[in-house]
């Protein structure tokens, strides 16, 4: 996979996930709201009862705020402009290369003259000839 093809892809994720926490932030905040509305209506009910007044518990948010997807996204395209920077420096090599001087003298192939051959071994030189012996060299004469 290219670095590209990442980004692209890496770019498709995090859009539809802010968009997507966006939506589940609405949701989340009609939700607070009416449970906050309902704990107004319980805590007006408890004070009419009793005269003490009985703490608020404040819902926790889970969710990423606004401000927190801002810093994600400023690093996702910092990344992306590294990743782009980078690429241009990748594609620019062969360039550098194509743009070095070649030497003006040719490489010249030189084999060496002499091969080095191994010793021929000639066994037996010396033994009496066989019957089978006399038959092949006067075959071969």
């Amino acid at each position: 996979m290219k670095a590209s093809e990442i980004v692209s892809k890496l770019k498709e994720v995090l859009l539809s996930s802010t968009e997507e926490v966006e939506n589940q932030e609405a949701v989340q905040l009609e939700e607070n709201t009416e449970e906050v509305q309902e704990e107004v209506q319980l805590q007006e009910s408890l004070d009419e009862e009793v005269s003490e007044e009985a703490p608020v518990e404040e819902a926790e948010m889970s969710y990423a705020t606004k401000e927190e997807l801002a810093e994600v996204k400023a690093m996702v395209e910092s990344i992306m402009g590294k990743l782009d920077a980078n690429e241009e420096s990748v594609q620019d090599v062969p360039e550098e290369l194509s743009s070095q001087e070649v030497s003006e003298e040719p490489l010249v192939h030189s084999p060496e003259d002499v091969t080095e051959k191994n010793p021929l071994n000639l066994y037996a030189q010396k033994r009496e000839l066989t019957t089978f012996d006399r038959v092949l060299s006067r075959i071969i004469k």
